[in-house]
């Protein structure tokens, strides 16, 4: 009788730590397929993106918007919002939540390459070597450009520009990608004569990036009419700020996949 009752403490012990080993082990079980259920959606998101014809990828405006505005964008913007567009400069909150407007996710962005691509026939090699950014704005990729209202060049003089209606508003949406400046792409691949004939010089580069801090930057200028330039121009310059995960050549009208294995160099 003298040893029963350690032993029965020593049991009861041993159950209890087989007990807990198992409820961890069950709550370990039930996360994993959560994150991967999390991973599968995004992946889902982005390839839904790529099956589309033509491959237009995300909305840089609508991601802007919803970053800017911390909601889904789908109605008028409130006059909060309004009254937040008229601060010069501005960037969203650190800890702005992601997950609630829909951000937390890969985000595919389509990028036109017009320039910067030679296909030899005689070997059937395609290379590519362009720069995605602009010589104005070296280090960050222009992915939008919005420009409402008539220019004055050559129709009026700077004095009277504005009281003629010459009123510009320019809306530009560039991508940073990561803490580097690269933006440009090199490639070499083997196209056959048919392939590149359907392709009919349609090239762009799909940039698959998710947001990082400071996730958005905006900027506002004005400058009045100049006799070089008669317009009144307001101009907003939106940044959004990512880590590129992948770089694709493709074909947006076909849809076809011409490179997937590159990357962003300087």
């Amino acid at each position: 009788m003298s040893n029963l009752k350690p032993r029965l403490l020593h049991l009861s012990a041993a159950c209890a730590l087989t007990c807990v080993q198992m409820l961890a082990h069950a709550a370990s079980s039930q996360e994993v397929p959560a994150a991967n259920a999390a991973s599968q959606t995004q992946t889902s998101q982005a390839a839904a993106l790529l099956a589309q014809r033509p491959i237009v990828g995300d909305d840089a405006g609508a991601v802007r918007d919803t970053l800017a505005t911390g909601r889904i964008h789908a109605s008028s913007p409130t006059l909060t919002e309004r009254l937040r567009d008229l601060i010069p400069t501005r960037q969203v909150p650190h800890d702005l939540d992601l997950a609630k407007v829909n951000l937390d996710r890969e985000l595919v962005f389509v990028v036109p390459v017009s320039y910067g691509v030679l296909y030899r026939s005689k070997n059937h090699s395609l290379t590519v070597n362009a720069d995605l950014a602009d010589e104005e704005a070296p280090g960050v990729i222009p992915l939008k450009k919005t420009v409402i209202g008539p220019s004055g060049r050559g129709l009026v003089v700077a004095a009277e520009a504005k009281a003629k209606g010459y009123i510009q508003r320019i809306d530009l949406i560039e991508l940073k990608p990561g803490e580097s400046s690269k933006t440009k792409v090199r490639a070499h691949l083997s196209l056959s004569p048919a392939d590149f004939a359907k392709v009919d010089g349609d090239f762009a580069i799909a940039l698959m990036c998710d947001l990082a801090p400071p996730y958005l930057s905006e900027q506002r200028e004005h400058s009045d009419p100049t006799d070089d330039e008669p317009t009144d121009i307001t101009t907003r310059t939106s940044v959004l700020y990512t880590h590129v995960r992948a770089v694709w050549l493709i074909s947006p009208q076909t849809g076809t996949v011409l490179a997937k294995n590159l990357h962003l160099s300087n």
